[in-house]
C-alpha cells in the first residue's frame, strides 16, 4: 500500500506517512484490509473489515492503530519519526 507517496511495509510506516484522506480512501477501496492481511496484521484486518460505513469510521480506524483522536496528521507523523 502507498501513502503520501511512500510504499508501506509496517504499521509504523503507515504512522510515519499518515494521511487521513488516504487512510479513508484505502478503507473504502478495500486496500487497507488486504494490506493488513498481507503484512500479517490479521486481527487489525478483521477489525477494519468489521467497521460499519458510518460517522464513526475515523474514530474506529484511530482506535485500531492506537492513535489519539486529538492527533492531527502532522502529530502522528512526528510521533513516528521519534
Amino acid at each position: 500500500m502507498i501513502m503520501n507517496g511512500e510504499k508501506l511495509y509496517t504499521i509504523e510506516d503507515l504512522k510515519r506517512c499518515f494521511s487521513i484522506d488516504e487512510l479513508i480512501y484505502s478503507y473504502y477501496s478495500g486496500e487497507l484490509e488486504m494490506w493488513l492481511e498481507k503484512i500479517g496484521e490479521t486481527e487489525k484486518a478483521l477489525q477494519v473489515g468489521n467497521i460499519r460505513n458510518n460517522a464513526l469510521l475515523l474514530v474506529r480506524l484511530y482506535q485500531i492503530f492506537g492513535l489519539e483522536y486529538e492527533m492531527s496528521e502532522e502529530n502522528i507523523r512526528e510521533m513516528s519519526a521519534e
